[in-house]
């Protein structure tokens, strides 16, 4: 076959080839896919990170992490509850609200993040959050199979970290519960 012949039959196949694709301008069936790549970390899981799960109590260090996210001005409030009784916690905020920071120094650290629109989806979410705890944690594991919170047992302790979503549109990170 001479040189031509091979270059026709090349041309030949790879037309073929072509031809056997379709396109379509019906573009109702076609969804954007998500990126198979690595999702960046969720910025309430980052935040509940480096505040609240990279300290212990009494949290001292935790006020100049939560600086860095942006909260400012703590304010020390009193709460009540049925098991414990009153308590005092110091709480701070962004300016626009939406990453809340509650600490309380015996032993209870939180971080509220607003929901929004480009934030990941929930499961992404929670799987995170689960990487963070596994992260120190290799055997916490979850209560229930619907539970989002995750129990370990360290030094005959049981600790608690729980994920929660509140009615104030808020995703709830705490450390331990």
């Amino acid at each position: 076959m001479s040189i031509n012949g091979r270059k026709s039959l090349i041309i030949l196949v790879f037309g073929s080839a072509l031809a056997a694709c379709t396109t379509s301008n019906d573009k109702s069936d076609i969804t954007a896919a998500k990126p198979n790549g690595p999702v960046a970390i969720d910025r309430g899981v980052a935040a509940f990170r480096d505040i609240c799960f990279a300290h212990k109590a009494p949290y001292t260090e935790s006020y100049a992490a939560a600086a860095r996210y942006g909260v400012k001005k703590f304010q020390t409030k009193e709460g009540s509850s049925w098991l414990s009784g009153k308590y005092m916690y110091s709480e701070g905020a962004t300016d626009d609200q939406s990453l809340i920071v509650g600490i309380n120094p015996k032993g209870l650290c939180t971080v509220r993040d607003r929901r929004r629109p480009d934030m990941a989806d929930d499961s992404t979410i929670e799987k995170q959050f689960a990487a963070v705890i596994h992260s120190r944690y290799p055997l916490a594991d979850k209560l229930h199979a619907n539970s989002v919170s995750y129990t370990t047992v360290e030094n005959w302790k049981t600790i608690n970290f729980g994920f929660a979503f509140d009615y104030h549109g808020y995703n709830m990170f705490s450390s331990p519960l």
